[in-house]
């Protein structure tokens, strides 16, 4: 199937159901074969807010965006599992309910600062500035959520190049 350019890897877009709340929110560490920890993160409450946006599949493998790329949105995970990582370093994957790229909205044309791919075969929602300010003016609390994921983010840095705790 053709792939558009701005999404490598991005197999179709679709309407989709929500993921069903069986499935629980995660921020527990995995051991990968590699020895590596890698955290997973989602809130499944972010779900709600994008049920009847429509979506995309990205197929297993396919990479979302490169650091260095052009920013024009961020991304919801609807199911699946992306990675994030920057050269060597993994810094999480990011489970339904999660969120990547959501620096391109709050820094505004700033170059992408990772690359994102997908783990599984994932379902994602892109939120562009409109539609990100139209979450924020409905659910005023969705601005706090993208602030805690990256001042999440921002402390899993300083663990990774800061190991010591107050040195």
């Amino acid at each position: 199937m053709l792939e558009k350019p701005e999404h490598r890897g991005v197999l179709n877009q679709k309407q989709s159901k929500p993921v069903t709340r069986s499935e629980g929110q995660s921020g527990a560490p995995v051991v990968e074969p590699e020895g590596i920890v890698v955290e997973r993160w989602g809130d499944r409450d972010v779900l709600d807010l994008v049920r009847d946006d429509p979506s995309a599949v990205i197929s297993k493998g396919a990479v979302l965006f490169k650091e260095g790329d052009a920013a024009d949105g961020m991304y919801i995970v609807r199911n699946g599992t992306l990675r994030i990582r920057s050269g060597s370093i993994v810094y999480e994957d990011v489970i339904a309910g999660g969120m990547v790229g959501e620096m391109a909205l709050v820094e505004g044309g700033m170059p992408r600062t990772a690359m994102v791919y997908a783990l599984t075969v994932s379902e994602i929602v892109k939120i562009d500035e409109p539609r990100f300010f139209s979450l924020i003016a409905e659910t005023p609390t969705f601005a706090r959520t993208v602030m805690r994921v990256l001042s999440r983010r921002l402390r899993r840095m300083d663990q990774l190049y800061r190991p010591d705790k107050w040195t």
